[in-house]
């Protein structure tokens, strides 16, 4: 590629379901692109980007891994992500900084519920995306029909570009390109290196005929060109198609489609030249927006003549150098040693080392420039989602958003010794994973980790134990409950103290009123400026907001509520912000003793992939945990059960559902929503707590 061409660079993500083949196909892709010389198997332990050794250990994707790879005068930077439901903050942070996205779905399960939420993930990024379809070596496996699923479940609008190419028996041979009308076979005898190029074989042809008369009228309702041609019945020149195909994947008007096998070998190089001809490089994607320090919103264009402007988008753990940030450059450039300013915190930091990064290795780089992914080493603080920037123009990118946590362990240390060692390696792992807090509990005096699940949490913990050499004893789970009002109360409020020899006063009228699940806090005020200042309404709010974070009751955070403020009264001398933030966390916790409060339960929902023969023993087990089942649909030999269960329900149930199918089910499951807890079970949960009212 040539130095600074940011026209062929290309960030792309792997995403998908876990155990669809993400690394498997990264593994695959560098291989082929010549990055390594030997390809490493997921159920071996020996794969490249699974490199942490839980990761080999346990054959899944923990850590989103970074690598840059060479194809046909392109480099293109690839982020291997998790597929696990706990580690769903890795894809969220992943897919802020990538420009477009490879979404693997299985041909045997086709569209499962793991896969819905990373495809609403980059819709909500807005990323363009090609999807490979794989597994179609697997008995069981449909093209068509996870195509269809595609469309049913994801609402995508999908244009498969290959169809594959079977023997009688159903065997995979190889995939028929509908774009230039040839069959392609992989030579098994070199690990699917060499691709023979044929012309469609009769078996394929009735097939592969109706998806290219499918993909010719699609791209002719998005290019007036194709149409043309397509309409006069002439042969469509490849260039005009692969245009059309490029305007509307970079529009996501479409979802280009490819399939094989990257077990099999067959199917990856076609993948590698969609994302080159197809998923946009920096330049095709719109600037940049963000914050100037006067707050005026201001753009970075992709462009080695803007200022510099980067995102560190994770933060990892580094044996050499403390911490290692990974960080996208979104304009301008900046060397080794250059200063830069974190707008996050005003403070200056220097580039002290700068590193193109493949895997748990790196290169060392002279300079980071616009459109790169990179490892940074900073002399000074710098955190996930924080923005490094020309100190002469400085600008504050958007953050990223990241879950709260549904699941808790209390964690302690097993001598007062090593007290310190503990809460200093946790808070060291709470720096690289957002989604994973450390927090102590008042009602027991505990020391609380949280964060997306079992599975999750089970793995941090474990870092503590082996990176960080600190024994401890862990807890059962906790489930992260929350309160509401149970009904709407009016308060009136007056608060009247002397601080510090000078008198506080406040006067508010409140009416908090419990909403739909989900709608968290909302806020509102009706008093005129003439009885109330603007400033005291702001402290009067911000004191409620204050008060969320621990109900009075159970000690839980409070949701789901509306505070209308709808009159007060100040002293001319007496009144102050400080006065009204206090009266404001007071009103609602009279509010909450008042009108009581309702105890909320994280709600899961996903996929139990079982067996036939074991269906009637895992929905009887759904049943006893207060399972609700949504569907159940058949696939071959396998049932695919969606449901919704109480978070709480779910501990230890990977290992009761192995023992009931000897093994043979899987389940996905993710917390969607909270819903209210049955009114006994509430009753114990609060009186564990030392609430007995």
């Amino acid at each position: 590629m040539a130095e600074g061409d940011v026209r062929r660079i290309r960030n792309i993500g792997v995403i998908a379901h876990i155990d669809a083949g993400k690394t498997t196909l990264t593994e695959r892709i560098l291989y082929f692109s010549g990055k390594i010389h030997r390809m490493g198997e997921v159920h071996d332990g020996t794969t490249e980007m699974d490199w942490m050794d839980q990761e080999r250990e346990r054959g899944i994707t923990i850590t989103a891994a970074a690598t840059t790879v060479e194809w046909r005068g392109h480099a293109i930077n690839i982020i291997d992500t998790p597929g696990h439901v706990d580690f769903t903050a890795e894809v969220e942070r992943s897919l802020r900084v990538l420009d477009g996205a490879v979404v693997l779905f299985s041909g045997v399960e086709g569209v499962e519920s793991q896969s819905e939420a990373v495809w609403r993930q980059a819709d909500r990024y807005r990323v363009p995306r090609v999807a490979f379809v794989n597994k179609l070596d697997r008995v069981g496996s449909d093209f068509a029909r996870a195509v269809q699923d595609m469309v049913d479940k994801l609402g995508a609008t999908v244009l498969p570009l290959v169809s594959p190419w079977r023997d009688g028996e159903g065997r995979l041979l190889g995939m028929v390109d509908l774009v230039r009308w040839r069959a392609l076979r992989w030579d098994p005898e070199e690990s699917g290196r060499r691709v023979e190029v044929l012309p469609v074989p009769a078996e394929a042809e009735a097939e592969a005929a109706e998806w290219r008369e499918r993909l010719l009228e699609n791209l002719s309702e998005v290019s007036d060109a194709v149409a043309e041609w397509y309409l006069a019945g002439e042969d469509v020149p490849e260039d005009a198609l692969r245009t059309a195909i490029r305007t509307a994947t970079l529009d996501r008007l479409w979802v280009p489609v490819l399939g094989g096998s990257a077990l099999g070998n067959v199917g990856v190089q076609p993948v590698l030249d969609a994302v080159v001809a197809y998923l946009p490089s920096p330049v095709d994607v719109p600037p940049v927006q963000g914050f100037a320090p006067d707050g005026t919103r201001v753009e970075r264009r992709p462009s080695a003549d803007d200022p510099f402007a980067a995102l560190v988008f994770k933060v990892a753990a580094d044996p050499y150098a403390d911490r290692l940030l990974y960080t996208r450059v979104y304009s301008g450039r900046a060397a080794e040693g250059e200063v830069v300013v974190n707008t996050a915190t005003g403070r200056s930091v220097r580039l002290v080392r700068l590193f193109r990064l493949h895997a748990n290795r790196r290169e060392r780089l002279s300079e980071a420039r616009v459109g790169e992914i990179v490892g940074v080493i900073a002399s000074g603080p710098v955190s996930t989602g924080e923005t490094l920037a020309d100190p002469d123009h400085p600008v504050l990118l958007e953050r990223i958003a990241f879950p709260e946590p549904v699941v808790f362990f209390a964690v302690e240390a097993r001598s007062e010794r090593e007290e310190r060692a503990l809460r200093e390696a946790l808070d060291r792992i709470a720096q690289e994973d957002p989604t994973f807090q450390v927090r102590d509990d008042e009602a027991t005096g505990q020391v609380l980790v949280g964060g997306m699940g079992e599975l999750q949490l089970e793995v941090q913990l474990r870092r503590v134990h082996e990176e960080f050499g600190v024994p401890h004893r862990v807890g059962k789970p906790i489930v992260a409950y929350r309160e509401t009002l149970s009904r709407a109360v009016d308060i009136v409020e007056e608060w009247e103290q002397t601080l510090s020899g000078r008198g506080q006063y406040a006067k508010i009228l409140v009416r908090f009123e419990p909403l739909p699940r989900g709608a968290g806090f909302r806020f509102e005020s009706t008093v005129p400026p003439g009885v109330l200042a603007p400033e005291f309404v702001a402290a009067t709010r911000r004191g409620i907001e204050g008060g969320l974070g621990a109900s009075p009751i159970g000690g839980f955070p409070l949701t789901d509520l509306r505070a209308v403020l709808h009159g007060g009264r100040s002293h001319p001398v007496d009144s102050s912000e400080v006065a009204f933030e206090a009266c404001g966390t007071q009103a609602l916790r009279r509010a909450v003793e008042e009108g009581g409060a309702v105890l909320l339960e994280p709600v899961a929902e996903g996929d139990i992939i079982t067996p036939t023969e074991y269906l009637g023993e895992v929905v009887s087990d759904l049943g006893r945990r207060r399972g609700e089942i949504q569907s159940i649909q058949t696939r071959g030999v396998v049932e695919v059960v969606r449901c919704s269960i109480p978070l709480g329900e779910t501990f230890g149930y990977a290992t009761q559902l192995r023992s009931l199918t000897q093994g043979r089910a899987v389940h996905t499951l993710r917390v969607t929503r909270y819903d209210a807890v049955p009114e006994g079970m509430a009753r114990e949960v609060l009186r564990s707590r030392g609430y007995d009212g």
